[in-house]
């Protein structure tokens, strides 16, 4: 069974705030404001080569998971403002007919960036109601700027957005986005679900920060490192299945005789059957894996 499994093409997501830097790192052309990274999700999987043959992430992720529940890693290049939007939680999403689970999230920042996370203050439906109606719903919600390697979870129900930045995002394989407001330009938002999962009390963001750099990122459904290298080779136990994304540098995995170099802005996916690996290399590499 193979340890390390790569994408054989880029499972790139064109979007209309697209920056110009996520096209260049992956050398594909067009608006890339998302890339897929090993995606085992339905709706957009990403292609490997295992045992022999090119193949459907999703098609194969229960096998080389072990059964542990799927994730979802990106990157994002956000040049001008996302949506602002909301996740519902596992509950609510069941409970409003998705075909999705809910989703958890969390961001690693991979440049300078600003996001938005959460209200200000407690407010109730009406007054949010009141801030969509007159386009003003960005003076109710937390600015945060931020330095490259800073990281935020989001939990389900949390009003957020990506204002500008690189960023780098593990959630639970979920697609689920109820918009709120989208700055005019003409997609579909989903109000009424929106007000249904939304948490509308004081959000305190410090919080939600985690200092990547020395401790990890740990939210209900997943677990994310960071781990600086420096010639250094480390080894890493692997007790379920885990992503491995360079963001920097270069990164170099090794098990049981199989070699896989990633460059910046490649990812890998270790698979469950790999008790152990070892990292080396020259940069920073993100790890993560679910609980």
């Amino acid at each position: 069974m193979e340890h390390f499994l790569i994408q054989v093409e880029e499972n790139v997501v064109e979007k209309p705030w697209a920056g110009k830097q996520l096209s260049k790192l992956k050398g594909v052309v067009g608006s890339v404001g998302e890339s897929w990274e090993l995606s085992p999700h339905p709706r957009r999987p990403s292609v490997v080569e295992y045992r022999g043959g090119k193949v459907e992430m999703d098609r194969i992720f229960e096998e080389v998971s072990g059964g542990y529940q799927p994730l979802l890693v990106k990157f994002i290049d956000a040049g001008e403002r996302l949506s602002i939007q909301v996740h519902p939680s596992d509950e609510d999403a069941e409970r409003l007919g998705e075909n999705d689970r809910g989703k958890e999230e969390a961001w690693i920042t991979l440049s300078d960036a600003e996001l938005m996370i959460g209200f200000k203050k407690r407010i109730d439906r009406e007054e949010f109601l009141k801030a969509v109606e007159e386009l003003r719903v960005e003076e109710l919600l937390n600015r945060v700027r931020c330095k490259r390697y800073e990281g935020y979870l989001i939990p389900p129900k949390t009003v957020h957005a990506i204002c500008s930045g690189l960023v780098y995002e593990v959630s639970t394989c979920s697609d689920i986005t109820y918009r709120v407001y989208d700055y005019g330009r003409g997609r579909e938002l989903h109000l009424e679900k929106a007000l249904e999962v939304m948490n509308f009390d004081q959000c305190d963001v410090e919080n939600l920060k985690f200092d990547v750099a020395k401790e990890e990122l740990k939210g209900e459904n997943f677990e994310v490192r960071m781990v600086r290298l420096s010639d250094i080779t480390r080894e890493i136990k692997n007790e379920t299945y885990c992503y491995v994304s360079c963001v920097e540098g270069f990164v170099k995995l090794s098990a049981y005789g199989e070699t896989v170099e990633l460059k910046p802005f490649r990812s890998a996916f270790v698979t469950h059957d790999t008790d152990s690996f070892t990292i080396s290399g020259k940069g920073v590499a993100i790890i993560a894996k679910p609980k």
